[in-house]
């Protein structure tokens, strides 16, 4: 059995087959068309895989699909999405009337959990929170060695938050302020960005973004070379993140959190000081032996939606 993963981000879609045992046998990488209908994204997806079945003659498989944002998994919908235009997206049902073959969709976040906990730690902790940190904000959750998804799937939003004002703080992509994607997703790394920028036009972030568009590897790179506006930038992430991480903590006492994303990869500027705010906290217990991790596995979402796909059919 061959299962498909693909990972819809509100900036890129990643795409992987597996085998059954896990093993990755192709990978790709593309933007987002959210200039498509909702028909035509599916049919774009539809294209893409069979255009692999073909190449690799595949003839029994299986779908999995994680999308950022509120997503009935049991119905295989996507309701609605901060940062990407479809509602009531019909993934799965698209999908297997456009392929032939059973389809399975989660958050995008639920699938890179389980992708960490089946693929990267390998059972080893079996009370596991993932967030993956980007565009947007998303977490999954695993207890006692399950995928927790909530009573209506909607479980895990941990970019929604709110560890600010709700009425003058940070807007959110999802429209609400305060929410903790509105202080430490991409879109306001950018803005950020782009004020410091604007305060002093002849520093390291100032030249690199003249080079190119904005990414958050601009921010590592001006760090790495001492850039004070940077290393701020960085500081100011470390603080809102852990500021979310410690509430999580305190409400799930997981054994390990683990971060994933684009994000994830400034974690040599942001991770002593993330450790410092949660070695601050007054109640000790649930701090003292969770673990911090980095995810480095790429792909994980993808990866995760294929495995999920497998551990579906099989207790079907």
């Amino acid at each position: 059995m061959i299962s498909f993963g693909i990972d819809i981000g509100g900036t890129f879609v990643k795409m992987v087959t597996v085998n059954a045992q896990g093993k990755i046998l192709r990978q790709d990488k593309f933007k987002t068309p959210t200039h498509l209908s909702s028909k035509d994204f599916l049919k774009f997806l539809a294209d893409k895989i069979n255009t692999w079945v073909q190449k690799l003659k595949i003839k029994k498989a299986v779908i999995g699909v994680g999308i950022a944002g509120d997503t009935d998994h049991k119905k295989g919908i996507l309701r609605f999405a901060p940062n990407i235009p479809w509602k009531n997206l019909k993934i799965t049902s698209g999908l297997e009337n456009l392929t032939g073959f059973k389809s399975f969709a989660s958050n995008d976040a639920n699938m890179a959990a389980f992708g960490v906990y089946k693929k990267e730690i390998k059972s080893k902790y079996k009370n596991v929170l993932v967030l993956t940190l980007g565009t947007g904000i998303g977490g999954g959750i695993i207890i006692d060695g399950k995928l927790y998804q909530g009573a209506t799937g909607t479980a895990g939003e941990f970019g929604h938050i709110k560890i600010g004002d709700t009425q003058k703080g940070n807007i959110c992509g999802c429209g609400a302020r305060g929410c903790l994607e509105g202080y430490i997703g991409t879109n306001n790394l950018h803005r950020l960005t782009l004020k410091a920028v604007k305060e002093n036009k002849e520093s390291v972030l100032s030249l690199l973004l003249k080079k190119e568009s904005f990414n958050v590897k601009i921010l590592s790179i001006a760090a790495k070379q001492k850039d004070k506006s940077a290393l701020l930038i960085w500081e100011y992430f470390a603080l809102y993140l852990g500021l979310g991480i410690a509430n999580l903590i305190l409400s799930f006492n997981p054994e390990a959190i683990v971060l994933s994303g684009g994000v994830a990869g400034g974690s040599k500027y942001f991770m002593p000081h993330l450790k410092s705010i949660l070695k601050e906290q007054k109640i000790k217990e649930p701090f003292r032996n969770v673990k911090v991790m980095l995810s480095k596995m790429k792909d994980i979402g993808a990866v995760g939606a294929a495995l999920y796909a497998l551990s579906e059919m099989n207790e079907k």
